[in-house]
């Protein structure tokens, strides 16, 4: 965003690609794509670790998330949220939940998003195979570039950032709060957490494994 005009609307550059990814064109779920997002998201951190935040900054806080951070988390790292070029990502859209967090932070999200760990009950069609999403866990953590003590956490974040997600859905959803009392009532979104959340911890060991 580039500010406000003299009506108070966003004022917003272009930015060339695509954002449809509703269909899960066979591009969204690359190997190629999948490592581009985890490089991208490691330019946007190493970028924004001298911005320093007003002192009297506001962050829309999700239940149970970090408050400090040596970043600006996005906070909701997805390929919804992803502009394509060429099949790969260039540009991440969506930023309302932006706040200050540690790196990892954003990157378990991320994977819970980009590898992806949906489960059977999500119903989203993607197949299950543990092994298949270990293997895209590990060209993430390598396409970031890791610490070996973040990995070490990663997977155990992984399950704490869907928790975070399903709180916040159920307190800002039974709060009334626009968008997200809608996606608490429709219950969708939150069967489909909770199976993420069950497939993230039955395999954690697998996953222990994967980024070790």
């Amino acid at each position: 965003m580039i500010g406000l005009d003299e009506q108070g609307r966003e004022v917003l550059t272009f930015i060339h690609g695509s954002t449809d990814s509703s269909g899960d064109p066979d591009w969204v779920w690359s190997e190629r794509a999948l490592v581009e997002a985890g490089r991208l998201i490691r330019r946007y951190h190493d970028l924004c670790r001298s911005f320093r935040p007003p002192v009297d900054a506001e962050w829309q806080l999700m239940v149970g998330a970090p408050a400090e951070g040596e970043v600006i988390c996005h906070n909701d790292l997805a390929p919804f949220n992803t502009v394509y070029d060429g099949g790969v990502p260039v540009a991440f859209l969506d930023w309302d939940l932006a706040a200050p967090g540690p790196p990892v932070w954003d990157v378990a999200y991320a994977a819970w998003r980009f590898v992806p760990f949906y489960g059977d009950s999500a119903g989203r069609g993607w197949p299950t195979d543990v092994t298949h999403r270990a293997t895209r866990l590990r060209l993430l953590c390598d396409a970031y570039e890791l610490t070996p003590d973040e990995r070490a956490r990663l997977p155990e974040l992984i399950e704490r950032r869907i928790r975070c997600a399903l709180d916040t859905l159920e307190s800002w959803g039974r709060a009334g709060k626009p968008g997200w009392a809608r996606m608490w009532q429709e219950r969708t979104h939150r069967d489909g957490m909770l199976g993420d959340l069950a497939y993230v911890q039955q395999h954690r060991g697998v996953l222990n494994l994967a980024v070790a």
